[in-house]
C-alpha cells in the first residue's frame, strides 16, 4: 500500500492509512515542522497557504490558514495536541472555518506511525461529530487533495 486508503468504519468516523517509502522518523518530522509542511502541505488551485504555525507538543496549537485573491483569509484551521507521542502517535483537535468565521467542520484527528522494511505506515483516524459532517468530508473531495499533498511528502522525506 503506498496511495491513500479511506474506509469509513462508523457513521461518523473516517480512517485514511497511508505508507511512505522512508523513515519514520523523517514522515514525523515532515507531520510536525512548519517548514517542512509549507513544503508538501499543497493548498488547492487558486489559494495559497498564508499561515503555518505549529507548536508539536502535548498542549500545543496548529494554526493553518489559506488565502485567495479575493479573501485573506479564505479558509483556518485551528487545533491543539491532545496526545502526542514522539514518531508514535499525536491526537489533536481541528476546526476549520470559512474566513467570514462561519465554522465548517470540527473534528479529532487521531495519527499512528508504525514502520517496517524502510515503511512507514500511517493511519489516521477522523471522528466527525455528526454522519452529515463526515459525509460531507467525503464527498468534498478531500481524498484527492490529501493523496496529492502525501506525493509531495514522500518525495520531501525520499531526498
Amino acid at each position: 500500500m503506498t496511495g491513500l486508503q479511506i474506509t469509513t468504519p462508523t457513521d461518523i468516523t473516517i480512517v485514511l492509512a497511508r505508507s511512505f517509502k522512508a523513515a519514520r522518523r523523517l514522515v514525523w518530522e515532515a507531520m510536525t515542522s512548519p517548514d517542512k509542511m509549507k513544503r508538501w502541505m499543497l493548498p488547492p488551485p487558486g489559494m495559497t497557504l498564508s499561515v503555518c504555525e505549529v507548536e508539536p507538543r502535548l498542549g500545543g496549537t496548529l494554526s493553518l490558514a489559506w488565502k485567495t485573491a479575493d479573501a485573506d483569509p479564505f479558509m483556518t484551521l485551528h487545533g491543539e495536541w491532545t496526545e502526542f507521542a514522539p514518531h508514535e502517535r499525536m491526537v489533536h483537535t481541528e476546526t476549520m472555518r470559512m474566513g467570514s468565521g462561519e465554522t465548517v467542520v470540527s473534528l479529532v484527528e487521531a495519527h499512528e506511525f508504525t514502520e517496517a522494511g524502510g515503511m512507514t505506515h500511517m493511519r489516521i483516524t477522523q471522528t466527525y461529530k455528526s454522519k452529515a459532517d463526515r459525509d460531507g468530508a467525503l464527498a468534498s473531495g478531500m481524498d484527492q487533495g490529501m493523496e496529492a499533498c502525501y506525493q509531495q511528502l514522500e518525495t520531501l522525506v525520499g531526498r
